[in-house]
């Protein structure tokens, strides 16, 4: 088995498109003067720390216990969803701060068209985001489900999650 599973190479492509758009929207919205752009590509660093600390508490997580951390580093990745979770809020903050003064002193966006294509890439790119790292087998005709799946009544439960699969096949 090579060192990248399936996963850590799904973050690894979301993290270099990611760093893409972070740097094509903020260089965009400073130059179209957008506020709405600024404010999406300050989101996609969000994205990009968060894929950082995934990867980075994934490898961490996978340590077995030592003598100072006799279960390994399982909840590593609690901590690092509560560092994401941080970030997120002082980015609120300054967002809104910006905001209001913008509010106040309303300023006309310098190209709108630029504004307009880059704010679709990044929003293609996060669907694009959404579709790799959901599971999407009912799209390919996989998540179908045969006579022996319907007789059961267990449901799939990942992450406190309903699986998809089934809420979109069932009639």
């Amino acid at each position: 088995m090579g060192r990248y599973t399936g996963k850590t190479c799904r973050l690894i492509f979301m993290l270099v498109i990611t760093v893409v758009f972070f740097v094509a929207e903020i260089v965009a919205g400073y130059a179209g003067n957008s506020i709405a752009l600024v404010s999406d590509s300050f989101n996609m660093l969000s994205d990009m720390v968060s894929l950082c600390v995934g990867l980075l508490s994934a490898r961490l997580s996978r340590r077995s216990g030592s003598e100072r951390c006799s279960y390994g580093l399982a909840r590593v990745e609690v901590v690092g969803a509560l560092s994401n979770a941080v970030f997120l809020t002082a980015l609120l903050f300054s967002i809104s701060a910006e905001a209001i003064k913008r509010l106040s002193r309303p300023e006309p966006i310098d190209d709108p068209f630029l504004v307009l294509v880059v704010g679709s890439l990044g929003l293609a790119v996060n669907v694009v985001g959404l579709f790799i790292f959901q599971d999407c087998r009912w799209l390919c005709g996989r998540g179908q489900r045969g006579a022996a799946e319907e007789k059961s009544d267990e449901k799939v439960v990942m992450n406190g999650e309903a699986d998809l699969c089934k809420w979109f096949l069932t009639p």
